[in-house]
């Protein structure tokens, strides 16, 4: 597991780097809700694929290819998927392409306008009535385009059913090209709930006028269609990479597989600079958005190319051929469609809150940059283990060793438990510090930080059950069995659309991330469930955890109370922010394996053996 975590562990922190930059440059504009809601597809495509949904249906297939009828074969049998696969997403590519404005308002549908307003041809003025909800939103934006132009005669807020008139003259004119646009810029922490009124609207040169009333910018869903074409190719190039990395994993190659999104992460901070410094781009954040898409790209080519000559040099080549749908390739797909829904469980629920948030501006971009965050442990620990559990657990189910792969899950339950819980904790009660060092910096605001630093306490209740789910699953694929993870991965997916429409109105960003860690528990309870006749925890695991709990809890408060005394270090420049966040990382680390030795949660001979064994 070392192998693997460390690489992505790897990827994680110049992921930190790469974000560092975004906030510099996009911040939580337009531009960033534009670009983070564009890479949301292929960026969902690879977290499942890359990261366990495709191997948990190739892996057995391959592995039993292997062991039966020798590498020959096996490799036949991953050149017919390779190809198919390739195939399959080459034309969904062509396809989806130009139907992009259909499908981004599907996955962001608040970026299109709230109301919109036509004037008929033979008219020349016509007023209409506007209300909608605003409660969250940052500004409210009126355009008129298709000619013509716009009087707003009147507005008023709403609050508790009180009405307060805005002064007209508070509109402020964007200047946009052929079109119209006046904004109005909602007080802070006044709580409005709608925003209604009157537009007089006006024909000119024989067109009709159409009046559009926004809560996010008017430009951010064409932004987000533009951005969207760029990117959609990697899609295509990560289920390649994941095939891949799956027979690699398979001969127990976890290297380059592990170290392929470092990549990505490299060519975004060399476009980054690069632009910046040799192509002059300095303010623009939609310029920046646009090298931030041609980036995902060129990443994507890159990673096909560095795993597939990492196949061709340890001796497995995978050819392109006339693909035949054999009883085994009617298998794997068999076992792969529920297998990518219920290992995509967490990514699914993400995409589900990019939906809800898309309806307030700069949500998305809060929620992205906090998920990054809390996916630094989830990588580290979850994908690690998950990786490493389903050949192991499924090597000891086909040689009769149930025992074995029983006490492997326990061991990686228990390793999860030991490393996550302490995690969420932090992550709990020490948000703001966080995020303010790694993003407050350029367009990134202070009070970006603290909306962000909210949602990142929200998705860290869940970490533990992320992590967990990553380790339970193998239970279910080693055993081909696909069908319940499916079936449960529905039933979390309907209670996280309905807890984050319940939470959103009220807590906004915020509830979309709380419901995404409901929904982790409710996903991590029921895959214990279906395994109750298979595994149960040992009496160690059982002994432990209370200890590990009791431990989380010491640091939890002592973290608490340093962060009191040092908090106006977070009100300086970077490097003092810095010292407060490492003083708190490493006092943490310290008080949670004092506790954990001293209570006999582990022991660090325990700890080094199980990495070894991993």
């Amino acid at each position: 597991m070392a192998t693997v975590s460390g690489f992505t562990a790897l990827s994680r922190i110049l992921g930190f780097v790469r974000d560092i930059l975004m906030g510099y440059f996009l911040g939580s504009s337009h531009a960033a809700d534009a670009f983070f809601a564009a890479f949301k597809f292929p960026n969902i495509f690879r977290r499942i694929f890359g990261e366990g949904a495709f191997n948990s249906a190739f892996v057995p297939l391959f592995s039993k290819e292997l062991t039966e009828k020798g590498q020959k074969e096996a490799m036949q049998f991953a050149s017919q998927t390779f190809s198919i696969l390739a195939i399959i997403l080459s034309i969904l590519t062509i396809i989806a392409i130009p139907l992009m404005s259909w499908i981004t308002m599907v996955h962001a549908p608040g970026f299109k306008a709230a109301q919109t307003f036509h004037i008929e041809s033979n008219a020349v003025t016509k007023e209409v009535s506007f209300d909608l909800k605003i409660k969250g939103s940052r500004d409210i934006y009126f355009v008129v385009e298709n000619g013509g132009s716009a009087k707003v005669k009147n507005i008023y807020l709403t609050k508790n059913n009180k009405e307060t008139e805005v002064l007209v003259e508070e509109l402020q004119t964007v200047d946009e090209k052929d079109k119209w646009i006046k904004k109005y810029t909602l007080l802070k922490n006044q709580n409005h709930n709608r925003i209604k009124g009157n537009v007089l609207l006006t024909n000119s040169e024989n067109k009709n006028a159409v009046l559009s009333i926004y809560r996010n910018h008017p430009d951010t869903f064409n932004l987000t269609v533009t951005l969207s074409k760029i990117t959609f190719i990697y899609l295509l190039c990560m289920a390649l990479v994941a095939h891949m990395s799956g027979v690699l994993n398979t001969i127990k190659i976890f290297g380059m597989p592990a170290a392929a999104p470092v990549l990505l992460n490299m060519t975004f901070l060399v476009g980054f600079v690069c632009s910046s410094i040799f192509l002059g781009i300095k303010g623009d954040a939609v310029k920046f958005a646009h090298v931030a898409a041609w980036c995902v790209f060129i990443a994507g080519f890159l990673q096909l190319a560095a795993l597939y000559f990492t196949c061709l040099r340890h001796g497995l080549r995978i050819k392109f051929c006339k693909p035949k749908i054999s009883p085994k390739i009617k298998r794997l797909f068999i076992l792969m469609g529920p297998g990518v829904l219920a290992a995509g469980i967490q990514q699914i629920n993400l995409l589900v809150g990019s939906v809800i948030a898309s309806f307030r501006e700069g949500a998305i971009s809060y929620l992205y940059y906090s998920e990054r965050v809390y996916q630094l442990p989830l990588g580290m620990i979850g994908i690690g283990l998950g990786v490493i559990l389903l050949p192991e657990v499924t090597k000891r189910l086909r040689g009769g060793d149930q025992r074995g792969a029983i006490t492997s899950m326990n061991r990686g339950v228990e390793l999860a438990m030991l490393l996550t819980i302490p995690a969420s904790v932090a992550l709990i009660i020490i948000p703001y510090p966080i995020i303010s060092t790694l993003f407050e910096h350029g367009a990134f605001t202070k009070e970006d930080a603290n909306l962000t630093a909210l949602s990142l306490a929200g998705f860290s209740l869940g970490i533990p059950g992320y992590v967990l789910a990553k380790v339970l699953q193998p239970g279910y694929f080693a055993r081909e069995n696909t069908k319940t993870p499916m079936l449960i991965a529905g039933v979390t997916v309907l209670v996280n659309i309905i807890f984050s429409i319940m939470l959103f109105d009220s807590l906004g960003h915020i509830g979309i991330a709380i419901a995404t860690s409901i929904a982790a528990w409710v996903n991590v309870s029921l895959l214990m469930f279906g395994l109750r006749n298979f595994w149960k925890p040992d009496e160690r695991l059982k002994s432990r955890f209370p200890k590990i709990l009791i431990a989380s809890s010491i640091m939890g408060a002592s973290l608490w109370a340093l962060q009191k005394t040092i908090a106006e270090m977070f009100n300086h420049h970077f490097w003092i922010r810095l010292g407060g966040v490492s003083l708190l990382v490493i006092v943490g680390i310290i008080i949670y394996f004092y506790a954990v030795f001293k209570l006999k949660a582990s022991s660090l001979s325990e700890l080094k053996a199980d990495f070894k064994k991993s």
